[in-house]
């Protein structure tokens, strides 16, 4: 009520300017009190200079309640009183101050003595008013609300509020009267009505509240609002038959109403009749004065169901988000949520396009970005991976994933050390969930192997073993490395018969098997495995290799130097493995 305030400090200046001479304060950075006024000598102050210290009084209490510093005002003004007790205005101000405080009782008391002191101050009558609701004395703000339409007739303003109060403690007919009188001075107005209906509804007057909005939607046939208010009530009263006839006559007036084209979307979902519910929400869409967010909301729930399985949700929602980003190209929610619809259809290359164009646009929305990180991750685009989630978790720093992905993708590009680092980074985030911790030290431990920091790298290993023994993929990788560092072989070996156990016919985890049964020097068991691979493995070169090495051992010769040469097919090129081709022999 900033009118309020200004009016009273504009008093507060009148008094200052009327009353104030040189010296009646020495210092403008002190709050005077009556205590601190002693003039020079034994000589009493006189009335002019009390009052002139008292409007600078008035005038500090108005300048620090408007800066927020209720507790300074309310000493001051609380000394004021100590001068004058009947002065209406400080007692507003004591009033106002208190209710901010939230000391009704106080303030009561306060509004009180302003409101008695001049009952043609509509203010402090509304102050009393105010503090005789937030005590629930409604009769007694009635009462003052009353005197206020006797004092201000032409305030139609506080009849309504009159009204109101009449209808919260149900004096119903008191409050339509009022209603009534006002519609006659004014005519119809539609605040008015619709005040009406809400009072007609609550005593189950329904017949006499579609009276009220026909008369209305009549007033002028060519607002489609009105006319959506009694479509609105039909709707109420369960009777959509009555709302669809309303709702085709604001489609006359105007035919692209978003809000009309949702309504006859529930409509004719309501009877069944989904295609044609579904014309009206395409219409809906297509309509730019329609939000994104309630756009947005409609979609969740076509990818909700979507996501469930229903292929008719999966069209129709992508449909309707195609019709969303062509009319807001821009949009991240638009992008986003296209995005997802092609990912569910498996589109991922797509998607992650729409969810890039969503992020650099979003900065605040995590679930896009992740969106986009889990797709560059699926497509391994591995540089744009690393690039993403490093902006990622620079927006959003204490989320774990960003910092998971960045790590991966580094492994990928061979950047160890950064990996390590944002793996590092990213596990302090981590609390209470194990699923995430298993991540990280898994990628850790892959990690912390290329950088040859063995010991750190079993420590990962073992500690993802601690949160998930039957991990498949620690069971495996852990096993693979220490075969390859020939240590520890007999855990090796548990561990990938473990991991070949509880997912048969992996081919990377029987190559595993095979290798460290190899590096056992049991050949032919070593064989078999190994065999199995290669049978599954047409274009890994690793694992041709570990299969001729297996046969050379066994003697078979010959089909080692073929299982060699498939390897440096299949893109194998190193200075062992064409050594062995041109030797026709293993270099140990």
């Amino acid at each position: 009520m900033l009118y309020k305030v200004k009016a009273h400090i504009f008093f507060g200046l009148l008094l200052l300017a009327v009353f104030s001479f040189t010296g009646a304060c020495k210092s403008k950075n002190k709050t005077v009190s009556a205590r601190n006024i002693q003039p020079a000598g034994n000589t009493a102050p006189t009335d002019g200079q009390k009052e002139a210290t008292f409007g600078y009084m008035y005038i500090n209490g108005c300048t620090e309640r408007m800066k927020g510093n209720l507790q300074q005002a309310l000493k001051i003004f609380e000394e004021c009183k100590k001068w004058d007790a009947k002065n209406p205005a400080v007692n507003y101000e004591l009033g106002t101050i208190y209710k901010m405080l939230g000391n009704n009782e106080m303030a009561l008391a306060n509004a009180k003595v302003c409101a008695a002191a001049d009952q043609k101050n509509e203010w402090y009558q509304l102050l009393l008013v105010e503090c005789y609701n937030s005590l629930r004395q409604y009769n007694q703000a009635i009462k003052v609300r009353e005197n206020l339409v006797k004092n201000f007739p032409d305030k139609s303003d506080f009849k309504e509020d009159l009204a109101i109060e009449y209808a919260l403690t149900g004096q119903y007919e008191r409050s339509l009267k009022i209603y009534e009188e006002l519609e006659k001075n004014h005519g119809i107005n539609e605040q008015l009505i619709l005040n009406k209906v809400k009072l007609l509804k609550s005593q189950r007057r329904y017949n006499d509240a579609e009276a009220e909005l026909l008369r209305l939607s009549a007033s002028d046939k060519y607002d489609a609002r009105y006319y959506s208010y009694l479509a609105e009530f039909y709707l109420e009263q369960n009777q959509p038959d009555k709302a669809k006839s309303v709702y085709d006559k604001i489609l006359e007036i105007d035919p692209n109403n978003p809000s009309v084209n949702l309504a006859l979307h529930d409509y004719y979902n309501a009877k069944g009749q989904e295609e044609e519910a579904f014309r009206y929400l395409k219409k809906a869409y297509t309509n730019p004065d329609l939000d994104l967010n309630t756009k947005s909301d409609i979609l969740a729930q076509f990818y909700k169901n979507a996501e469930q399985g229903s292929a008719d949700a999966a069209g129709k929602g992508a449909e309707l988000a195609k019709i969303m980003l062509e009319l807001h190209p821009k949009s991240p929610e638009a992008n986003g949520i296209y995005a997802d619809f092609l990912r569910l259809d498996r589109k991922t290359k797509e998607a992650a396009k729409y969810y890039y164009l969503a992020a650099v646009n979003e900065k605040r929305n995590f679930r896009v970005w992740r969106n986009l990180l889990y797709a560059e991750n699926e497509l391994a685009r591995f540089d744009s991976l690393a690039k993403h989630s490093e902006a990622c978790y620079e927006l959003f720093p204490t989320l774990p994933e960003a910092y998971l992905f960045n790590g991966l993708a580094n492994i990928q590009l061979k950047e160890y050390q950064k990996a390590v680092f944002s793996l590092k980074q990213g596990f302090d985030y981590v609390v209470d969930n194990k699923a995430f911790a298993l991540d990280f030290l898994r990628a850790m431990g892959d990690a912390y192997n290329y950088l040859k920091d063995y010991p750190k790298s079993d420590k990962a290993f073992n500690d993802a073993l601690k949160i998930d023994a039957d991990n498949t993929y620690v069971l495996n990788n852990y096993a693979y490395f220490l075969s390859l560092r020939n240590e520890n072989l007999d855990v090796a070996e548990k561990y990938s018969k473990r991991a070949n156990d509880l997912k048969p016919n992996n081919r990377s985890y029987m190559d595993t098997y095979g290798w460290i049964l190899y590096m056992q020097k049991k050949y032919a068991e070593a064989e078999i495995w190994l065999s199995k691979a290669a049978a599954m493995s047409a274009n890994d070169a690793t694992v041709l290799e570990h299969y001729g090495d297996a046969l050379f051992r066994v003697n078979k010769t010959n089909e080692a130097l073929q299982q060699w040469n498939l390897a440096k097919q299949a893109g194998g090129n190193s200075e062992s493995l064409l050594k062995k081709i041109k030797e026709k022999k293993l270099n140990d």
